[in-house]
């Protein structure tokens, strides 16, 4: 397996929706970020100023942001390598920007970033609408993990497999 492709910028743009771009995120988009964090997560789950910051220097993490024509940072999908898979460990979309194709273009963008390994992430039992999203785009269901969250607070975990990098068919 390998680590992202520093220079996969077009990789990360295949398959997202127009008037949707997927950049790496830089110091001017944390501010952005840390905003729809705080809009999309409960206390205690949303990435601080601090955690974005650090997130965003660590060379095996690929942090992307999404842009619209209307929002200068429209969501943000923050994954690394971990225990073999490459975890997605946040996805966030702005409040305004849902439903609009955003979390599928950072799904999409940051599964090409990683060209080879299985994908793994968590989502909050209750929040079946980013499940819908996972499922759509080819995860299933792993496991329940209770109280991931908080007492009473449970997690889905969700996988997605893919074959090696050399077995991939490419679709045009």
């Amino acid at each position: 397996m390998r680590d992202p492709d520093p220079d996969s910028e077009q990789a990360i743009a295949a398959g997202q929706p127009p008037a949707i771009r997927l950049e790496r995120a830089g110091w001017r988009d944390l501010r952005g970020v840390a905003a729809i964090q705080k809009a999309s997560f409960r206390p205690g789950l949303a990435y601080s100023l601090s955690g974005l910051s650090i997130l965003s220097i660590f060379p095996n993490v690929v942090f992307l942001v999404a842009r619209s024509d209307t929002l200068p940072v429209a969501g943000c999908v923050i994954a690394d390598r971990h225990r073999g898979n490459i975890r997605i460990m946040n996805l966030a979309v702005n409040p305004v920007a849902r439903r609009q194709g955003v979390g599928t273009a950072l799904l999409r963008g940051v599964e090409a970033a990683f060209p080879a390994g299985d994908f793994v992430l968590m989502a909050e039992e209750w929040n079946t609408g980013a499940q819908a999203l996972y499922e759509r785009e080819g995860y299933q269901r792993s496991g329940i993990a209770h109280d991931y969250y908080g007492t009473g607070r449970h997690g889905v975990s969700l996988k997605k497999a893919r074959p090696p990098a050399g077995n991939r068919r490419i679709q045009v």
